[in-house]
């Protein structure tokens, strides 16, 4: 695996999501997926937190918060690339749902005002 590095999340993170039944043909997608989730993110927090990546402005806590969302949002993908490297479909299936859950809830916080303020004067 090869360790593409984005400006919210790292592609280690996103195999460590996707657990044991990760497929290496999709690490050629991995810069992309990483790209798409980071445009998403943005767009539906209607905040560019890529700037205050870039700028260094931005403190750990929302660095976390944002690592955490993308690497879910891109595990999803990774996971539904190829199945065939978990126990079951169901386990697949379950994986993609934790990874929406914590994807959702991190958006959630992303998307409030009171938060963007506080994690960008953090």
């Amino acid at each position: 695996m090869v360790d593409v590095t984005g400006l919210m999340c790292r592609g280690s993170q996103v195999v460590m999501k996707a657990g044991s039944g990760y497929s290496l043909a999709f690490d050629g997608h991995m810069a992309s997926g990483i790209q798409m989730a980071e445009g998403v993110i943005n767009t539906l927090t209607r905040f560019d937190w890529n700037s205050g990546l870039s700028a260094g402005t931005l403190g750990s806590p929302g660095i976390g918060i944002l690592g955490d969302a993308c690497s879910s949002l891109v595990a999803i993908d990774a996971i539904q690339f190829d199945m065939t490297g978990y126990p079951s479909r169901i386990i697949a299936e379950d994986m993609i749902n934790v990874n929406r859950d914590i994807a959702l809830r991190n958006l959630a916080i992303l998307r409030d005002k009171k938060n963007q303020d506080f994690l960008t004067n953090a």
